[in-house]
């Protein structure tokens, strides 16, 4: 007999030791496999008849066992055949594997990636994830992100190298670096390849960040990364050089940030290409020259950091065109002269940081017209004149500091109205009168607030001067001020130190004389 057919539960097995390929059927599927391939076909085929069925009842019970046994054999191994034949197809390409034991070896030490983790993409560890390549079963897994040196991911050794054949893993989108390259005796570059070998790279986030031992510069081939839509290369205090111009190629960017590096130059003008900026941080650097007059292009904007560089010149008017701004620091440079008019126009400007920078003009009014403003810093910038009336409708106001001015005449009264208002710091300028707060005010700021260094200012309730260290003085019936004994700050140039039971508190020499310093200092202790 050459063949024999085995029937269990309307399942038929055709088995021949003579021929190939072979099948086994059913009224619902038949499966066909031959050599090196397996194949399921879900159409259905015709059930057997009531006739066959009848005379199959026929058979003996031993002979059933055994089809049944080997109609299962069959299956199983086809199943088996099938799993085998997928986990091959889907494995990680071998130059790309390789690729990635190289980049982890110059890195890490956590382990043996080769010996321990044989199958990177079939059993990933944290801070490695792969894809298929593609939408077929059969496609190829491809390494996607790759994060080093926060726990759970790989930590970085101490003679870890940048590894520049990072870049070769053509399918990679996300690349992190965070303190990785710290120690001093084991420096190491950023160094990238040609721009040729960048032209096919998926990289849509790269960010090298807290790696104090890394060098080198901002490479031009950077604009290659032409997918780049987060690129942050920050607090590496070893990089430097300029901003390529190159850098407006990157037009998909939505966040750049190359703060606390060691760059040099101007910003490039071509920055203003990249219109889906959301986010620019190019503080503590060492950039000079001029804000670019077109930074009023960047119409998604929403956070500007240029502060702690050496920017001249003054705010370019375009800067009235950021209407979606909510973060604007520019402090701790050169600049100077007045505020753009439209700068009062930033409706949902949020934060404004100008500390320390040559304005040297008076306090332009239109700030007060700025409703969501929670910070406003314009500190130790040579403003002169009063304080605008209009800052007391900033009712979104959590902090004012303008001291280490040159302010003049008195408080605005609308500033004991601000109830969002918790740190205020109108120290060292020459403000005078009576100080327009409250009990319930002073008491609510305490030591957030500071009117020292201002000799003509005065309180008229000296029991809050006993408790609130304010920096300011009694008033007199006449409205002068008294000596200060407060341990709020200092009341101007001359003042004289001292404590009482280890409590610190500073006098100013010349609006008492020794007496009366004496009198007030019994009072308050």
């Amino acid at each position: 007999m050459s063949g024999h057919v085995v029937c269990l539960f309307g399942v038929g097995v055709w088995l021949s030791s003579r021929q190939s390929p072979h099948y086994c059927t059913s009224g619902y599927q038949r499966v066909h496999w031959s050599a090196g391939q397996a194949e399921l076909l879900l159409n259905p085929t015709k059930t057997t008849q009531p006739e066959e069925a009848h005379r199959n009842m026929g058979k003996s019970s031993g002979g059933a066992h055994r089809e049944m046994a080997a109609c299962v054999a069959v299956v199983l191994g086809l199943l088996f055949v099938a799993a085998v034949a997928a986990t091959a197809a889907v494995s990680m390409d071998p130059a790309e594997m390789e690729a990635l034991f190289l980049v982890m070896e110059a890195v890490s030490s956590d382990r043996d990636w080769r010996s321990e983790n044989p199958d990177p993409c079939g059993a990933p560890w944290p801070g490695l994830e792969c894809k298929p390549d593609g939408d077929a079963a059969a496609a190829p897994l491809r390494v996607t992100r790759l994060d080093f040196g926060v726990e759970p991911n790989p930590s970085c050794k101490d003679t870890a190298a940048f590894p520049t054949l990072v870049f070769s893993l053509s399918h990679l989108q996300s690349l992190f670096f965070v303190g990785c390259f710290k120690n001093p005796a084991a420096a190491t570059a950023l160094v990238l390849p040609p721009a040729a070998n960048l032209s096919s790279s998926s990289l849509q986030q790269l960010s090298i960040r807290a790696n104090p031992a890394l060098s080198g510069v901002m490479a031009p081939q950077l604009a290659t990364l032409t997918s780049l839509q987060v690129l942050t290369v920050s607090q590496n205090g070893l990089i430097g050089g300029e901003i390529p111009q190159g850098i407006g190629e990157l037009t998909s960017l939505v966040h750049l940030d190359l703060s606390y590096n060691a760059l040099t130059g101007q910003v490039p003008t071509e920055i203003s290409e990249l219109k889906s900026l959301v986010g620019l941080d190019l503080s503590y650097n060492s950039l000079s020259g001029p804000i670019p007059s077109r930074i009023g292009e960047l119409r998604q904007l929403q956070k500007l950091d240029l502060s702690s560089n050496n920017l001249t010149g003054g705010i370019p008017a375009s800067i009235a065109n950021l209407t979606s701004l909510t973060f604007l620091a520019l402090s701790s440079n050169g600049l100077s002269g007045h505020f753009p008019p439209g700068l009062s126009g930033l409706r949902n400007l949020q934060y404004l940081i100008m500390d320390n920078n040559p304005m040297n003009v008076p306090l332009p009014p239109g700030l007060g017209g700025l409703p969501r403003l929670q910070e406003l810093r314009l500190a130790g910038s040579g403003y002169s004149g009063p304080i605008p009336e209009a800052f007391g409708q900033l009712a979104s106001l959590t902090t004012l500091s303008l001291e280490d001015n040159n302010l003049t005449g008195g408080i605005p009264p609308g500033l004991s109205r601000l109830s969002r208002l918790y740190h205020l710091n109108l120290s060292n300028n020459g403000l005078g009168g009576a100080v327009p707060f409250d009990g319930a005010f002073l008491r609510r700021l305490g030591r957030n607030l500071d009117l020292s260094g201002n000799a003509g200012l005065c309180l008229d309730d000296r029991s809050v001067v006993r408790d609130i260290g304010v920096g300011v003085a009694a008033c007199h019936a006449g409205g002068d001020s008294d000596a200060l004994v407060a341990h709020g700050g200092v009341t101007g140039e001359g003042a004289m130190r001292g404590s009482v039971d280890g409590f610190q508190f500073r006098l100013l020499a010349p609006a008492c004389v020794v007496l009366s310093c004496l009198v007030a200092l019994n009072e308050y202790v």
